[in-house]
């Protein structure tokens, strides 16, 4: 029998519905949308639990704190447990057949299949991954942390393969969780993207055009971005800094000089798409100084436009954005270093130009979700053999 892969996703942290381009952040849909192209999925199916009992655990989960409400309740084991029994009911007998993949770690498929399946993941980031950041919430108690590193940890030793977008992230899995080397897999991620814009040959990348990128404005850097430009903006008055994602954004008077603030883009809607597009092929620069960022698409698509990304120094990104090759790396959360970094690269359109050339030829060779589920399931083949 030719087995072939059951997907799993779950929780309003990631989503609910596999095919739904909000989930996962749009690489649910980009994903699962592949593995049926290539016929390695047998079918994708979502979670999450029922209204009352969701409302209770947010209860029990109460914080004045927003941030730290949302954090404690997804990372409470009797939330993720709830949603394990959940994902049960859904389970039929025939998808024991064949290979059992979840999305991250918000529910215990392995429990559920007890060896009647192989059972796998694929992880942008993790718990202690995130908790390791300067962005983590603060005021968590230790037992709630360790609860939930605990219900984790259960997770990935129960599993046959953990694949991870970095090889950064693998190495969290090995050291922080004590999974097995041979058992973390890094396989990368692709583009949210309909199909690949085309090459420019002219590209223009002399008009000082930057675009940031974030829907989590604070996450993203977009302040400490706003205060470099300021300095830039001095020094180099024909720049101009283009900000997409934010839903609403107030910016002080004092950091709006030479900034245009566009609001949210859709990607399915025609109109939204085709600005975002013209953005890109205007743009001489990509910036996104993350606070914490567990993998970042957006650089991809970024690069795809032979855009060079200017981003932080730490977790997927330094894989993604290859350091005077494809781009920049600045320290996390320094202004200075970034507004440095911004004057050098816009002072420079040939290196520009050179970099968004092989920043291109980078994402087209690794970072496509088919090279990535070609990748995955050659890991899932091997397993299985083994």
């Amino acid at each position: 029998m030719h087995k072939k892969i059951v997907g799993i996703i779950g929780s309003g942290l990631i989503g609910e519905d596999p095919f739904d381009r909000q989930s996962w952040s749009g690489s649910s849909y980009f994903f699962f949308r592949e593995c049926e192209r290539q016929g390695v999925l047998q079918r994708a199916f979502g979670a999450e639990l029922p209204p009352v009992r969701r409302a209770t655990l947010m209860a029990l989960n109460f914080s004045p704190n927003r941030r730290r409400w949302q954090t404690a309740y997804y990372m409470d084991p009797r939330y993720r447990r709830a949603l394990t029994t959940v994902i049960a009911r859904q389970l039929r007998a025939e998808d024991f057949d064949h290979h059992l993949l979840q999305i991250g770690a918000m529910y215990d498929v392995p429990r559920l299949a007890r060896g009647r399946a192989l059972c796998f993941s694929y992880h942008d980031g993790n718990m202690a991954y995130s908790r390791r950041s300067p962005y983590a919430v603060k005021g968590l108690s230790a037992q709630t942390v360790a609860r939930g590193l605990a219900f984790e940890r259960q997770v990935y030793h129960g599993l046959t393969t953990i694949f991870t977008m970095s090889e950064h992230l693998r190495r969290s899995f090995i050291e922080d969780f004590d999974v097995p080397p041979d058992r973390v897999k890094a396989v990368g991620a692709g583009m949210n993207l309909e199909r690949l814009p085309e090459y420019i040959a002219d590209k223009d990348y002399s008009r000082r055009n930057i675009l940031f990128i974030g829907v989590e404005f604070d996450r993203k850097g977009g302040w400490q971005l706003l205060d470099a430009f300021k300095s830039v903006r001095q020094r180099l008055p024909d720049a101009r800094l283009h900000i997409v994602g934010p839903r609403t954004l107030e910016i002080p008077q004092e950091l709006a000089d030479g900034v245009e603030y566009h609001g949210f883009l859709r990607k399915t809607d025609p109109a939204d798409a085709a600005r975002l597009t013209q953005l890109f092929r205007e743009a001489s620069l990509f910036v996104m100084p993350s606070l914490y960022e567990p993998f970042g698409i957006a650089p991809l698509e970024a690069m795809i436009h032979q855009v060079p990304c200017l981003v932080t120094n730490d977790w997927g990104l330094k894989e993604t954005v290859l350091d005077g090759q494809t781009g920049g790396l600045v320290t996390c959360g320094s202004v200075d270093d970034l507004r440095e970094k911004l004057l050098h690269y816009l002072g420079d359109p040939d290196r520009l130009r050179r970099m968004g050339e092989a920043g291109r030829a980078r994402v087209l060779e690794y970072y496509t979700w088919e090279k990535v589920v070609e990748r995955m399931n050659g890991h899932i083949q091997a397993a299985r053999a083994a």
